[in-house]
């Protein structure tokens, strides 16, 4: 019996020692697995252009990328019309980068795995290339088509040169786009793609070496629906410079910034198979203030694109975007009610009174407040339904619209109760469009109960005046008619010592006023402003441009806290400009914060690419540029020069 006991638990041992390696094994397949199909892949095809000649040769490529290593299995290449592949080959690569995450700086690893094959045109006319089929990590993608032309012409039939037949070497880097990479990784901003029912303006040229697309959302919008508007700079070379010569004039829309990009944050888009850089220009959020036919007006912009590697002369042209025409439709007349007030979008309404109990004859506070997806600022307070026992005193309210497409507006009423005892505020009621249903809706609030205690009628609303108080007559004195004077022996001496120190004493206070700068008249921000750019030139014909970029920095911020009236030189640049008057604001907010990244980038950006400017014939533009605007801002705004320092 004992050793049949032992032989069961050796027995129980070795089959729970098996099922615990099966569960080992079992869990290691599926965290592989699992870890294969979480794996973010991407999957395009390009080709390295998309015109030519029959009897030339193109390159597709097909490639595929992810973080983290997958099974790749070769295209199922679709049969292409018209054309031959006269070889094909494959390559991997590993790319690294720095990357900015919220917990601070890290490396990313991006596996690219390339099929490419080059094809032989052999018959004039449209070619395309259908969907690509590829089986990544046990899923199945596909590539989106590509449309060529070829036209009729010579060309030998391997005029576009054989490819190596085994994996190309990594050509060394232009270490000055690898600068630019990683400085605009540490300042990367994440821009939304297109969106679905969206509309981008296409290339003129594709051969160009820049060109700009618009964007938009959508083309056909009801009045004072939000259209989305981007501009986008699309480039296969490196940017060295650009300079906006005209933003859209955007008649007949209001228009609110979403994002106007002061640095080139590059990303990668594919348009037709040809793969580009693209950064965003600028975002606008538009609302239509009229019905019918309206433009979306182009985006000027001249840039100058590196020669070969980054380095040598580079390449200069002005490009602007295509005109967009857009349809605005009328808001529906059937079923619009009567406390529509020209909302469009999607809205809430609060109404909130903060005392619960108020005193009779004072003004106590009532909020209105509309928030949602649209432009809150359009929308008026709806008509008040107060009742005999309650008056308006005052009315005020607060707008702001966000880079997300939300806004608010808030109505701070102002109410004065005329009896004590308990008031209830009926329901407020407001209407707004919704455009994604078509349909009007109507906010409703909850009734509010107050409690006025009893009060006294305030002097200043005027129910009561002041009567002022009688005064006692008032006796003159006796008028004498008769006058003897008594001669007496002057004093001259004391007059002349009187005399003396008077005489003393006026010269030291004078002394005094003059040392302390009461009689002199301080310079005007013109004269101040030419002193400051006097020491700008010599920084500049010095070649300290270190220095340059943080005294040019600190004279913007002197002259906008000088002409807003409120200082603000330790403050944000849009906190300072936002005191500045809308007036000014409009004239050089543009160009301004255009120069504040320039110089900017001078005074606090890497010192290797500042060490790298060996002609000074731009920066001398750039302070001139600053000269202009910094005295059209002091004279838009005043009509004259005037300044305390």
């Amino acid at each position: 019996m004992i050793v049949k006991a032992k032989e069961r638990q050796t027995v129980q041992i070795i089959g729970s020692a098996q099922n615990w390696l099966f569960n080992f094994l079992l869990f290691i397949m599926i965290s592989f697995l699992g870890s294969q199909a979480h794996a973010k892949v991407e999957v395009t095809a390009t080709v390295d252009r998309n015109q030519m000649a029959v009897g030339e040769t193109f390159t597709l490529q097909v490639s595929v990328s992810s973080e983290e290593a997958v099974q790749v299995h070769p295209p199922n290449l679709p049969d292409i019309p018209n054309t031959q592949i006269i070889n094909q080959w494959a390559s991997s690569q590993s790319k690294s980068s720095v990357v900015s995450t919220g917990q601070g700086i890290d490396f990313k690893t991006i596996r690219s795995k390339v099929f490419n094959y080059q094809i032989l045109v052999d018959r004039e006319g449209e070619v395309v290339i259908p969907p690509i089929a590829m089986a990544v990590a046990g899923t199945q993608y596909r590539t989106a088509p590509i449309k060529l032309r070829a036209y009729g012409g010579g060309g030998g039939a391997l005029s576009g040169g054989m490819p190596p037949q085994k994996d190309q070497p990594d050509w060394p880097r232009d270490p000055v786009d690898e600068l630019e990479e990683r400085f605009n990784q540490l300042l990367n901003r994440q821009f939304g793609g297109p969106t679905q029912g969206s509309f981008m303006t296409g290339p003129r040229n594709e051969k160009d070496a820049f060109f700009v697309l618009a964007e938009v959302d959508k083309t056909e919008a009801y009045k004072g629906e939000q259209i989305t508007a981007s501009w986008y700079l699309y480039t296969r070379g490196r940017v060295q410079d650009i300079d906006s010569l005209k933003y859209p004039n955007l008649k007949g829309f209001w228009k609110e910034d979403i994002q106007i990009s002061t640095h080139l944050n590059f990303e990668r888009d594919v348009i037709n198979g040809i793969p580009y850089n693209r950064a965003l220009l600028v975002s606008y959020a538009l609302f239509p203030i009229e019905e019918g036919k309206a433009l979306i007006d182009p985006y000027r912009v001249k840039a100058t694109i590196a020669g070969g590697f980054g380095f040598g002369q580079g390449f200069q042209a002005t490009k602007s975007s295509d005109e967009i025409p857009v349809m605005i439709k009328p808001l529906p007349v059937e079923g619009r009610p009567s406390d529509f007030t020209g909302a469009v979008g999607e809205f809430q309404m609060m109404v909130d009174a903060p005392a619960k109990t108020v005193v009779a004859h004072q003004p106590f506070s009532l909020k209105v407040r509309f928030e949602g997806r649209g432009n809150a600022k359009t929308i008026e307070l709806p008509k008040l339904d107060l009742g005999e026992n309650l008056e308006v005193y005052d009315i005020s309210n607060e707008s702001n619209f966000f880079k997300n497409g939300q806004s608010y507006k808030e109505f701070n009423v102002l109410l004065i109760a005329r009896k004590a005892g308990e008031l209830t505020l009926n329901p407020f009621k407001a209407s707004y469009f919704n455009p994604k249903t078509r349909n009007y809706a109507t906010l409703s609030s909850q009734p509010i109960t107050l409690n006025v205690m009893p009060g006294v009628k305030q002097d200043s609303l005027g129910e009561e005046r002041i009567q002022p108080e009688e005064l006692p007559e008032a006796k003159l004195p006796e008028v004498r008619t008769q006058w003897s004077p008594k001669k007496s022996q002057r004093n001259y001496s004391f007059l002349i010592w009187m005399t003396l120190f008077a005489s003393v004493l006026l010269l030291l206070i004078g002394k005094l006023a003059i040392d302390m700068g009461f009689f002199s008249q301080p310079p005007n921000l013109k004269e101040v402003l030419d002193q400051r750019f006097k020491e700008l030139d010599k920084l500049v014909s010095k070649k300290q441009l270190r220095q340059l970029g943080i005294q040019a920095t600190n004279t913007i911020y002197y002259a906008l806290g000088n002409i807003s009236g409120e200082g603000g030189a330790s403050e944000e640049f849009d906190k300072v400009l936002a005191k500045v008057a809308p007036s000014v604001r409009r004239e050089i907010e543009a160009p301004l914060r255009k120069l504040v990244d320039y110089f900017g980038v001078l005074g606090f950006g890497p010192k290797s690419y500042v060490d790298s400017i060996e002609d000074t014939k731009d920066v001398k533009k750039y302070v001139e540029e600053l000269k202009v605007q910094l005295h059209k801002a002091a004279k838009i705004n005043q009509g004259s020069y005037s300044a305390d320092t």
